[in-house]
Formats: structure tokens, sequence, C-alpha cells
């Protein structure tokens, strides 16, 4: 395959690297689950969007590499287009955390059905924890990585019995947060005290939302220095 797939997306196919069928949902141009097939990584998937664009988009991409009979098309939203059974694995990448878990929980089911579960989150990182974790999914693997500039976070997660997770984990996550001397840890979470402080400077002094802010800054901080784990 002559396009190199981005390092976020690299990083999603490989958890599904031990599944034959995938089903990437926002598929945009189908160019992880064309890669994936390309590179022997998976046999097939489904690629799922919800606008026509993108589905064109990626019709484009499946019959430059001739991949018609193994990447089926599908227009919907979110996972209701498959059937329980039909994919192994499915990757959620490029959108919000917020509108992930709304997605999931549209067809909970389906969701709960799959052996893995990869998601590359546009923020809302703490908001998709929470909702896996009360629905009964375990997150197995959380990684950071950098690319143009920008911190990217793919969780990894799978359906079993419910976990105990403490707050921490949900705002740094169960498996990051035991690596906080990670430069890549460090710098995303420099990152997110520089933002808050420049939200915090707004606000007047002695309101509630300046306190809650200034609180959410100390704990990034004791989280950093090792103070609190």
């Amino acid at each position: 395959m002559n396009r190199k797939l981005s390092k976020r997306l690299s990083a999603c196919l490989d958890a599904l690297s031990s599944h034959s069928r995938i089903a990437d949902i926002g598929t945009d141009h189908a160019y992880l689950p064309c890669y994936g097939i390309v590179a022997g990584i998976i046999k097939s998937a489904i690629a799922i969007d919800v606008i026509d664009g993108p589905l064109e988009q990626a019709k484009s991409t499946i019959d430059h590499y001739e991949l018609a009979g193994r990447v089926e098309l599908r227009k919907g939203s979110g996972l209701e287009p498959l059937k329980i059974g039909e994919v192994e694995g499915v990757v959620m990448a490029g959108m919000g955390g917020r509108l992930i878990s709304q997605l999931l929980l549209k067809s909970l089911p389906i969701a709960q059905s799959m052996k893995t579960l990869v998601f590359q989150p546009q923020g809302g990182e703490a908001i998709l924890r929470r909702m896996l974790v009360e629905n009964n999914f375990v997150i197995i693997h959380e990684q950071l990585l950098e690319e143009d500039g920008l911190i990217y976070t793919v969780i990894t997660a799978k359906p079993d019995e419910m976990m105990t997770y403490t707050a921490l984990d949900i705002t740094f996550g169960p498996i990051l947060r035991q690596h906080v001397q990670d430069p890549l840890f460090i710098k995303k979470w420099e990152q997110e005290m520089a933002a808050i402080d420049r939200v915090v400077r707004e606000i007047p002094a002695g309101n509630e939302r300046k306190q809650a802010f200034q609180e959410q800054q100390q704990r990034i901080k004791d989280v950093l220095a090792g103070v609190i784990n």
C-alpha cells in the first residue's frame, strides 16, 4: 500500500491485530481497514459512516486497492448498522469521547458482544472511561502518542465483569497513570494545566468555578509529582 497510515490509526489497528474481521466506525476514507487488509493484519472489515461524502471517499479507496470483496460499506450511525457476531472488534477514532459514549449506549448489546473495542477520542477521555466503567467494560490498554504536534490517547477495552476504578483512574487513565514519568504523560497534563490557567485568569476572584479549576490544577500537579496515586 503506497499510503502510510497515521500513527494514531496505526496504533488503533495494532490493537485489533488478533482479530480477522473488524468494523471501522466513522471510517472517512477507509484508510484503516484497507491498510489493515493489504498489510495482512486483518482479513476483512465493515466500514461505516453516517455521511455520504466520506462513504464516497471510502469507496474510492476501496476500489483503488481492489478490496470491494473484503471491505463492506454501510451507512448509519455508530454501531447501529452492525449485527451481533458480525465482527470481532471495532474501532472508533477521531470523534469526541462524549459522542463515542453516546453511540455506544445507543447500541450497547452490540458493543458488549465485541471481543475488543478500540477508541481514539478527540478529547473527553474521562467521559468515555466513565461510560465504559458504568457499563461493565474493562480498560485493558492505554497509549499516548504524538503526531503533528498533537498528543493522542488510544484506549482499548473489552466487555468483562465490573471492576472498581477510582476518580483518578477515570481522569488520568488507570493504565496511563501508572507511568507518570512518561514524557508524553507529563507533556499532556502540563498542556492541560496551561489551558486551565488561561481560563482561570478570565474568571473573577471568589467565583466558585475559579476555585474548582484551581483545585483541578492542583490535582494534576500532585499526580505529576507522585504526591497522590
